[in-house]
Formats: structure tokens, sequence, C-alpha cells
């Protein structure tokens, strides 16, 4: 699928990896409607930089764990694009704790946002999709998916429960839309880690140095555009799995 004048929906695209997939997609041709939840002035800037691109902007807020609010963001879309072409469900949350520590409620934060967020966003969107005749959706799954974090299990669980998604709806909404995940290893720093600690992952890579989003937008757009592709998982992480 090419992408100029296709409508895509990226969740949690008001920052961070989710900003910079939106702005790929937008310099590709594509209007771009980003969701968040609670970075309104974010969203507002990404939509900037979107139509900067010579494209049409949207940011809609969604608790992707709500699916009133969910289907809220798909009447939007209806109302001024009337079709969607292209799914990122990229919003995710990430907490580190203890195993004996998690919470049930922890639990359910963490896969309601993660798992359940993207199972309704591409229930939506494939209804949508599967009338049109064609459609790509693209889940943002994570190392932590493929290898157990012990201080992240609720985190690793809920991407291992996206990896899944990603192969059963493949096979759900095949042949008219196309489904597969992107694994990414460390390609942006976390939130509150200092320099220092970000580059002692980089000896455990095998090409020896850090990812960075880049790394991510050029796997989406390879699949986006890659036709008889379905139903993988696109590790980008360097070689940091083996």
């Amino acid at each position: 699928m090419e992408m100029r004048d296709r409508i895509a929906l990226v969740t949690g695209g008001a920052h961070r990896v989710g900003k910079a997939i939106a702005l790929a997609l937008a310099r590709e041709g594509a209007h771009v409607v980003v969701t968040y939840h609670a970075s309104a002035e974010q969203a507002q800037q990404a939509v900037a930089e979107i139509e900067g691109c010579g494209v049409g902007g949207l940011a809609v807020q969604c608790d992707q764990s709500n699916p009133a609010q969910v289907a809220a963001v798909f009447d939007v879309l209806k109302e001024k694009w009337e079709r969607l072409d292209i799914l990122v469900n990229s919003a995710a949350i990430m907490q580190s704790k203890p195993f004996l520590d998690i919470t049930p409620q922890d639990w359910d934060a963490t896969l309601d946002i993660n798992l359940k967020g993207p199972f309704l966003f591409s229930q939506q969107a494939g209804r949508m999709m599967l009338k049109q005749g064609q459609g790509v959706i693209i889940n943002i799954a994570d190392e932590a998916g493929l290898t157990p974090w012990p201080r992240d299990v609720h985190h690793s669980v809920s991407k291992a429960g996206v990896i899944m998604l990603t192969k059963a709806t493949a096979l759900a909404l095949a042949p008219k839309v196309r489904v597969n995940a992107i694994a990414p290893g460390p390609v942006l720093k976390p939130e509150g880690w200092t320099d220092e600690r970000w580059d002692t992952l980089r000896p455990s890579t095998p090409l020896d140095r850090l990812g960075s989003p880049q790394a991510v937008c050029e796997a989406v757009l390879y699949l986006i555009r890659a036709e008889f592709v379905t139903g993988h998982v696109l590790v980008v992480d360097g070689g940091r799995g083996l």
C-alpha cells in the first residue's frame, strides 16, 4: 500500500515513538489522526508538525481501556474522512516493579492499556477496513514480549499478548486486512534514565550501538508496503534478542 492521501491513525501519537511514526506517515503523504490520554499540549504540537508536512492532522483524546472512548475516536474519524487505511497501535504504559510487589491494580492498568486497547482499536478498525476491502494494522509490541523481563512481568505478559493478538487478528481479518507487529529493542531512552544508564545496554547489542525511533519508523513503512506479509513480528533490536 502506498501512503499518499491514505488515512492513518496512530494511538499514542503525541510523543516519543508514536509521534515519530505519525510524522513518518505524514512525510509519506498520509493524513494522520493521533490519540492521546493526558498530553493535550503535546498532541496539538504533533498535529501542527503533521500539518506542516502538507497533509491533514487531527488529535483526539482517548482512554483506550474504555470501549466507549475508543468508539468515539472512530466517530470523529468517520465524520472527517469516512475511512481508515492504516492503524498503528503504539500507545502503551510501562511500569517496572518486582513480581511480588505487583498489585491487582497494577496488573489491570497495564493489561487494559497495553492489550485491551489494541484489541478495541483493531476491532473497530477491522470493521471499517473489511467494509472498504483493504487495510493495514501494525501493533507495536516489545522485546519483552519475546524475552521475559523478571522486573516487568505484567509488561512482558501484555506485550506477549499483543504478539498473539497480531497473529490471531491476521487470520481473523484475512485476506482483506494485513496485520503485523514490530518488537523494538533499545530505540529510545526511557524517561528518567541517565545517558550513562542508557549506554549500559549497548554491549548487549551485537551491532554495538543503540537504536532510534527512526528504526521503528522504517519498519512501519516497510510493513505497510509489504503486500505479501501478514501475521509477522518484525524484531528491531540490533540483534539483542540473540
